[in-house]
């Protein structure tokens, strides 16, 4: 089994641990705040969408 280690948990590492997650790899993600996705909740005032596709 291959092994990930994400280094951040803003919405970039989440999404690229998600994705490694769901190619069968074992996830690790290391962050410095106290949850992940902390400053997400700021962004947008707290209505940040995560959705967008690129067009």
């Amino acid at each position: 089994m291959t092994t990930v280690l994400v280094i951040g948990g803003g919405a970039a590492g989440m999404m690229a641990a998600a994705q490694a997650a769901l190619s069968g790899a074992e996830v690790t993600i290391l962050e410095r705040n106290s949850c992940l996705g902390k400053k997400l909740s700021i962004t947008g005032g707290g209505r940040c969408n995560l959705t967008h596709a690129a067009t």
